[in-house]
């Protein structure tokens, strides 16, 4: 597995520019799913937070936790939770069963992501290219 490490806190519009005054936005969970695009709608995920502040990130991780085989990307996106800003969490991404792809949000700071897809490295480093190589050793330190 490799692993990447970007700011959540962007500066500029978003994904979107032109529809919000540039400034600073957060990545969401969301944000991160659709950069995904065809890839991302085949798997399946399970959410752990250290700290659910908002109601709806007890439910999203209650209801990956009612399933074996956690929720589809589009019944995550459909969930109020990823679209707001989330305090370290784990969301790891299933495709038949197999772990393939984690994003971890640190301290409302940065997004950590582990796969072993070269794709998907490549989309996260095109879409934030200050995304930066991770140790093992700093991937456990943000756990």
């Amino acid at each position: 597995m490799q692993m990447v490490s970007f700011a959540a806190w962007r500066d500029g519009g978003g994904p979107h520019p032109g529809r919000r005054p540039a400034g600073r936005h957060y990545v969401t969970l969301a944000e991160l799913l659709v950069r995904l695009g065809s890839y991302g709608l085949g798997l399946r995920w399970k959410a752990r937070m250290v700290d659910e502040r908002h109601p709806a990130f007890a439910r999203m991780v209650q209801a990956s936790a009612d399933t074996d085989t956690g929720i589809p990307t589009l019944e995550l996106l459909a969930m109020e939770a990823p679209h707001l800003q989330a305090v370290d969490g784990d969301f790891e991404g299933y495709a038949g069963g197999e772990l393939v792809l984690t994003f971890r949000e640190f301290d409302s700071s940065s997004w950590d992501v582990r796969t072993a897809d070269a794709w998907v490295l490549g989309e996260i480093q095109r879409h934030y290219p200050d995304a930066r190589p991770m140790t093992a050793d700093e991937w456990d330190g943000t756990n």
